[in-house]
């Protein structure tokens, strides 16, 4: 799924914030998660933010496969977080990053498998909508008349409560699309502005420290 410039913006900040967070040493990290094992949540927060660059860096492995990059850090973000003030290990800083490692990947995954079955049902739900357009038109010029509910139901072979459904939806379509005029208008003129912040593409970052 491709960014909009806008999300390509707030991208690019949080990357410049993220990268400009000090990296933990080696020893620094061990001490943090041996507290933190030992009970001590007040390190939780450092460590969070010590693992940020890391999240962003495995999100990377899993652009262009449905869900923005920005959603991908967010929900890497929130496992990130959640695992780490969860934690209940030994200390051991290998476990520690492998758990950090799979709690990501997995809400990564997760993130991924929701857009694609969200994506699913609004493809079967526009063409259950553009069905219902064209059976109306076409039963229109049939009878001369706006055909009823029940009419449209037998044409389509669904339950009439389907075809209500369908109307309600499809009425209050055109009610957004007619009132958002004005917010498309907002949205081109940010976008204008925006295609301007960077000649590269913000999400091609190296990484390296």
């Amino acid at each position: 799924m491709a960014e909009t410039n806008k999300e390509l913006a707030v991208i690019e900040m949080y990357m410049k914030d993220v990268e400009n967070i000090p990296q933990l040493s080696d020893e620094e990290k061990e001490d943090l998660i041996m507290r933190l094992a030992d009970g001590d949540s007040s390190v939780v927060d450092d460590l969070v933010n010590s693992e940020l660059l890391h999240v962003a860096e495995m999100a990377q492995d899993y652009r262009d496969k449905g869900v923005t990059f920005g959603d991908l850090i967010q929900e890497g973000n929130v496992a990130l977080t959640e695992v780490i003030s969860d934690y209940d290990g030994d200390g051991d800083p290998e476990a520690f990053d492998e758990l950090v490692d799979e709690a990501v990947t997995e809400a990564f995954e997760n993130a991924i498998k929701d857009q694609a079955e969200s994506d699913k049902i609004s493809q079967h739900l526009a063409d259950k909508l553009n069905l219902l357009d064209d059976t109306t038109k076409r039963l229109t010029e049939k009878l001369g008349r706006v055909p009823e509910a029940s009419e449209l139901a037998k044409e389509m072979d669904i339950p009439e409560e389907e075809v209500d459904n369908l109307l309600k939806i499809s009425l209050d379509v055109l009610s957004v699309n007619e009132d958002s005029h004005l917010a498309d208008d907002i949205d081109s003129s940010i976008d204008e502005v925006d295609e301007d912040i960077s000649d590269e593409d913000p999400l091609d970052w190296s990484f390296d420290s």
